[in-house]
């Protein structure tokens, strides 16, 4: 993964489609090796690719992600998850070397970096892309997404942190990106992480990806208003008032506008601690919530 916060090329945009495009076609594939007994369950990024795609021009070493199971493409644009490493997560590989997320133990889709050498001791994670382990109950990476924004703020706040942060933190000028799908920002969790980096203004940029769905319960149903960005402009920054969270709004099909709303709303986050969430639309879901759902539902 390369960094293009100055600009985008051919190449560029060529890279970016290939990523997706191989994402789609693992998404595909995977559901096949579940229906056909090779697997037994699989949850896939199908339908978030070009959004992921352009949020990873967003992201630098250093920085990290808690998120959720639909995140492949990012893992993928991010060069830290390869398409074996992924098959062997689905089939439920225990060989660290085939599978150094989980060791075949956890849900597929479910991603993680290591942050510990083999002899025990601690990794730079300044020259990394850097995952925290994903949960299974959705809306639980939000506690920890909390937690890492506060890291970073704590690094460049308290005096005396800066000579210990050298594996750890750029005095602060790391991003913790979450991603959520729209139907866990119905869960207490949300609302609370939401308000507690709101309350500490901390670098936070949260990517919700909304496809209309939760499962097969369309968001009337589940959403006040059907639009989770309409209830969280509350929480919008005013010119005359508090520090709050900067909320954005961008098409899940729109390459060009994601790519700009993701690399606008970073700047502010890394710079002052201004934490941002874009609210990503228009998204789908074309092989259903997982294997084992249907998407004749949608």
């Amino acid at each position: 993964m390369q960094n293009h916060q100055s600009g985008f090329n051919r190449e560029i945009i060529l890279q970016d489609y290939r990523i997706i495009h191989r994402s789609r076609l693992t998404s595909i594939i995977a559901r096949q090796e579940v229906f056909s007994g090779k697997a037994k369950f699989g949850i896939f990024g199908d339908g978030k690719e070009v959004a992921q795609a352009a949020l990873a021009h967003a992201f630098r070493k250093g920085d990290f992600r808690s998120g959720y199971y639909r995140d492949q493409t990012l893992m993928f644009a991010l060069g830290i998850l390869t398409l074996e490493q992924f098959f062997a997560q689905l089939y439920g590989h225990a060989d660290l070397e085939a599978e150094p997320a989980f060791g075949g133990r956890s849900m597929t889709g479910h991603f993680a970096t290591r942050l510990l050498n083999p002899d025990g001791s601690w990794k730079n994670q300044l020259e990394s892309y850097n995952s925290a382990a994903d949960l299974s109950p959705t809306g639980a990476q939000m506690a920890r997404l909390v937690g890492l924004a506060l890291a970073s703020k704590l690094y460049r706040q308290l005096p005396g942190l800066e000579n210990h942060c050298r594996l750890f933190s750029d005095s602060g000028n790391e991003i913790v990106f979450g991603t959520i799908g729209n139907a866990a920002c119905a869960e207490g969790i949300f609302w609370e992480a939401v308000n507690a980096v709101g309350v500490l203004q901390a670098p936070m940029l949260l990517a919700i990806w909304d496809d209309g769905y939760g499962i097969s319960v369309p968001n009337e149903l589940q959403i006040a208003k059907a639009d989770i960005s309409n209830i969280l402009d509350g929480f919008q920054n005013r010119p005359d008032g508090k520090p709050g969270i900067e909320i954005y709004k961008a098409r899940g099909w729109d390459y060009p506008q994601l790519c700009e709303t993701f690399l606008e709303a970073s700047r502010p986050v890394r710079l002052k601690h201004a934490p941002a969430i874009v609210h990503v639309t228009e998204l789908t879901q074309p092989q259903g919530h997982s294997t084992s759902g249907s998407q004749e539902r949608y």
